[in-house]
């Protein structure tokens, strides 16, 4: 059988689905019905369209589909996002419009493949759920956009955390959504952290180069003379090799603007 009348005899199993279930089919459904059927971008506006001319409706809402959730349209949201960042996440998301998102019984039915089932299975499964959760990093990492890491950086390290937490699962540990969330999170608090620890690093260091470049100016105007860099810790009460490293760096600085 070719692809497209394996794609035709899918929409057919879909409409007899759907008259099975009161006019209702679930995306788990959906994606049974093309098995081997590798769905593209245009396959999968034309069971959405199908869908639509049928009057089929799908019966399970899908929290994770960044396809019905508007991540950029709410002002409020969106001031916190840089112009790169805008632009970057509308690039983002309509590469995703070819994923389908995981529907709930269909997250159940991968984890317990992913802990009960042959090896095959657990590839199967561990790739179907990465590719299923690329809509979630989004959705994750949109929640700790405009705390000074760049979206991307936020979305594929939410990426990683997903994945790492789907190697790392269990049948003890739990629900499989609770336990990737709260991977991810835990990564995208630490990363948060982490930018906010050297932002404030860098704003200390600023700090102190304008306090010795101001003691500088004052000194050297009321003596006459350059003050040594142990005259400027004594008088600032800062580290003799904090004082030097400053002077270094404005004087580098001082050589670069004169090139």
């Amino acid at each position: 059988m070719n692809t497209q009348e394996a794609f035709r005899k899918g929409l057919e199993t879909i409409r007899r689905l759907a008259g099975e279930n009161g006019g209702a089919v679930t995306v788990s459904e959906i994606l049974q019905a093309f098995p081997g059927v590798d769905l593209d971008e245009d396959q999968i506006g034309e069971i959405y369209d199908y869908l639509e001319r049928e009057n089929i409706t799908l019966k399970d809402y899908v929290p994770h589909d960044t396809r019905t959730l508007d991540l950029s349209g709410e002002e409020e949201e969106d001031a916190e996002l840089s112009e790169e960042d805008r632009k970057m996440l509308d690039f983002y998301l309509e590469d995703l419009e070819a994923v389908l998102p995981l529907a709930q019984g269909e997250i159940e039915a991968l984890a317990e493949k992913l802990t009960g089932g042959d090896e095959d299975a657990r590839d199967a499964a561990r790739t179907r759920l990465t590719e299923g959760n690329l809509h979630y990093a989004v959705i994750l990492a949109r929640e700790f956009a405009g705390k000074g890491v760049p979206l991307i950086d936020l979305i594929q390290e939410t990426n990683l955390s997903l994945m790492e937490s789907l190697d790392a699962y269990g049948a003890g540990d739990g629900d499989l959504e609770d336990f990737l969330e709260k991977g991810a999170r835990k990564t995208l608090r630490a990363l948060v952290k982490e930018e906010e620890g050297f932002a404030r690093m860098q704003e200390d260091m600023t700090n102190a180069a304008n306090r010795v470049l101001e003691a500088v100016k004052e000194q050297e105007a009321a003596e006459g003379r350059a003050l040594s860099a142990e005259e400027l810790a004594e008088r600032l009460g800062m580290p003799v090799s904090r004082v030097e490293a400053v002077l270094k760096e404005s004087a580098k600085a001082i050589r670069n603007a004169e090139k």
